[in-house]
């Protein structure tokens, strides 16, 4: 009899490697194939035109196993696991012929499968593996035709049931007052049973968040694991309506109301951890949304030196947490880590000596010693009114959940300035252009200058898999993409692959930082007026860390794709003082007639324009109505291009589109706008809306085009803008 060795786990990376090197298919289908996640393996077969049988047998063979097509009922073994779990994985405890304990087993790279199968038999036994397909083993399972549960990735209908039964027992208080299921009940509550399924799996996935979205034929549950959102399970539409009706009754929300947002909160132990459920509904026009937040309060905050901090950074943050007074800040956009962030710092704060009252909506973790509020609309417990009650209490530190507005923007100022801590997050990029949201906020610049001791601006990046990750040759456009923020840039830089240990490449977060303390110089420009881009150019010539070179570095040591740094740091950094000689069109035009010669044009171009288009078309259609009429035109493919050429080279007009991949026509004007970038913009577009065009000009556009370009109008805009920019 073959069976695995207790020291060898199979390599799903190097069976998809075999698959890639003898299959004949497609590049298409191959890189379909790459992507693929253990739990997919069966998957393949379809891409690969094979019948299951073929393709598991293909699985025993890469791994030199046993293959079996069909297995005598008698031989199962009904006490080593519970039946369900069986049926839900695709597994089965036999004994052979021969007389040994061996496992039917359809999926062998499942890891955590197979450390359940070896807590199941004798340590000194070996695990002996046999190879069958998910269909047969579940048809040598099923007992009397008893319908049991859909692997994830199927279509889960009304009768589906949970995959295993150890997941019932370890989610017997899901939610508050939902009672233990026992096997005789499965077939008379399935809704329970894909309700638990679907908290229980997004636990083992480290998911944050459970997305049930309803579609127009199904419900599509998605889970967002490390930032980005992944389809898990695809229930029927009706299963779907009565899987989010049960979770809301569980969160004291009214299931008769499909129509009105609501949102409730449930407390749950899954797998011996307490976690609280966070339920936001919202109407779709395919039926009733959920939205499900999973924390975990009395989850112990990580060092800060665990979160992708600097020593020098880490040391900083503890002089924080040793003074009396002063305004802290952590800025980013949302889904940065900045609450995470505080939680670390606030851990070090010494709160048997001083007292930590906060405000947060909700209470994510548990501080110990501090007087943590929650606010709760519902029962009249607002932000204001919270907030308002804290300061009475003078406590030593403040801690509000986010600067949201006025009020709560002043009271905290006021607050640091009058002997006491208080701590907050802002929605900034940085730490300079805190100090401009604060303006807008209402706070002066005194004030600011006077109560700020520090800000930490921050992002989390996906980390590349360890395990899988290409490490090649740095290419030039990486290079320009780092020179700017390195002082040596790296011979070689990584990519994602993907492998059975991660998620296409990538497996878990980091963050990187700029810790900045805000000392008397800081405060000096700051009361002075001194615009933000140079009071961060005075950051950066005296030395500061900022949060680009921290990106650049974690891409020099491997731990991010420049491309990843780049299109949502770097971007925003480029320096806009650094000018390249600026290039020419070498269309040539004879300026009697308009159109193109062989003669040299530097002499003749009128203006030089940067046209910012991802469609090829529109790109040769707009760059040669302006070429034939003197113009210098340089093309970017997205906002991301633009800005790298504009931080070599002024133009006279740029001319955008709005819809592009990487950073949009908005966004990239906005960029331009904080970046005090001169060059006006025309945006050229597809978008008709009003309020489309109302917000390119509000954000300082000069005109508003809609395609399809006509060449006549083309030319009168670009005319007339650049005479008023004159």
């Amino acid at each position: 009899m073959t069976y695995l060795n207790e020291q060898l786990y199979p390599d799903f990376g190097k069976f998809k490697k075999h698959i890639l090197e003898t299959s004949s298919a497609s590049d298409q289908v191959k890189d379909k194939i790459l992507k693929y996640r253990t739990h997919q393996l069966y998957n393949m077969a379809e891409d690969l035109e094979m019948t299951e049988t073929d393709f598991s047998d293909l699985v025993a063979s890469f791994l030199m196993l046993p293959h079996a097509d069909k297995v005598q009922y008698g031989s199962f073994q009904e006490n080593v696991l519970p039946r369900d779990f069986c049926q839900g994985n695709a597994v089965a405890p036999i004994i052979t012929e021969t007389g040994e304990m061996a496992f039917l087993i359809s999926n062998p790279f499942d890891w955590e499968l197979l450390d359940v199968l070896k807590k199941n038999i004798p340590p000194e036994q070996p695990l002996r593996l046999i190879i069958a397909t998910p269909g047969n083993i579940r048809s040598f399972i099923a007992d009397k035709g008893k319908k049991m549960a859909m692997p994830a990735g199927e279509m889960i209908g009304d009768e589906a049931l949970l995959k295993d039964e150890k997941d019932v027992s370890v989610i017997t208080t899901v939610i508050e007052d939902m009672e233990p299921i026992s096997e005789g009940d499965l077939e008379k509550r399935p809704v329970v049973f894909v309700s638990n399924n679907i908290i229980y799996t997004a636990v083992m996935e480290r998911a944050s968040d459970i997305h049930i979205e309803p579609k127009e034929n199904h419900t599509v549950v998605r889970f967002r694991i490390d930032g980005d959102l992944r389809d898990m399970f695809m229930l029927k539409k009706q299963t779907g309506t009565m899987v989010i009706s049960r979770l809301k009754a569980f969160a004291s929300l009214d299931i008769a109301e499909r129509m009105k947002p609501q949102d409730g909160s449930a407390e749950a132990i899954i797998n011996k951890r307490k976690f609280k459920l966070r339920l936001a509904t919202t109407s779709t026009p395919s039926g009733e949304s959920l939205i499900i937040r999973l924390l975990e309060p009395s989850a112990k905050p990580k060092p800060l030196s665990k979160l992708g901090m600097t020593d020098n950074q880490v040391g900083i943050m503890m002089d924080f947490s040793t003074r009396r007074y002063g305004l802290i800040l952590t800025v980013g956009p949302t889904g940065s880590g900045k609450t995470t962030t505080i939680y670390s710092f606030l851990a070090h704060v010494d709160t048997k000596k001083k007292s930590l009252i906060t405000v947060e909506d909700p209470v994510e973790y548990l501080i110990p010693n501090a007087n943590q509020q929650q606010v709760n609309d519902k029962a009249g417990v607002t932000f204001e009114a919270l907030l308002k009650s804290s300061v009475r209490q003078d406590p030593d530190i403040l801690y509000l959940g986010e600067i949201r507005d006025n009020f709560s923007a002043r009271i905290s100022v006021d607050f640091a300035s009058t002997g006491h801590m208080a701590v907050s997050t802002l929605h900034t990029n940085n730490a300079t252009t805190a100090i401009f949201r604060l303006e807008r906020l209402g706070v002066t610049r005194d004030v600011m200058a006077d109560a700020l001791l520090g800000i930490i601006a921050q992002r989390l990046f996906k980390r590349l898999c360890p395990h899988c990750k290409r490490i090649a040759p740095i290419t030039p456009e990486e290079a320009e993409m780092l020179a700017p923020f390195l002082e040596e840039l790296p011979s070689h830089t990584a990519h994602p692959v993907g492998c059975n240990r991660c998620i296409e490449g990538y497996h878990g977060r980091e963050g990187v930082y700029e810790v900045i303390a805000f000392d008397a110089e800081v405060s000096k420009l700051i009361r002075s007026g001194a615009p933000i881009l140079e009071i961060r150019k005075f950051m950066q010539d005296r030395g500061d860390y900022l949060i680009s070179r921290h990106a650049a570095q974690k891409a020099k040591d491997l731990l991010f794709p420049v491309k990843d740094i780049y299109e949502q740091i770097l971007v925003e950094e480029i320096k806009t003082g650094e000018k390249a000689p600026q290039k020419s069109s070498t269309a040539p035009v004879d300026t009697h007639s308009g159109e193109a010669t062989g003669v040299d044009r530097k002499k003749t171009v009128q203006a030089s324009i940067l046209v910012v288009e991802d469609d090829r078309d529109n790109q040769n259609l707009i760059s040669r109505i302006l070429e034939n009429q003197g113009y210098g035109v340089m093309v970017a493919s997205d906002g991301i291009d633009a800005l790298l050429l504009l931080g070599k080279q002024d133009f006279d007009l740029i001319i955008s589109d709005v819809n592009m991949p990487n950073l949009d026509g908005f966004k990239f004007m906005e960029i331009k706008n904080q970046k005090d970038i001169k060059a006006p913009l025309i945006f050229l577009t597809s978008r008709h809306e009003a309020e489309d065009e109302i917000k390119g000009l509000e954000l300082g556009a000069l005109d508003y085009l809609k395609k399809p370009i006509k060449k006549d109008m083309l030319l009168l805009r670009v005319k007339n803008a650049l005479a008023r920019s004159a």
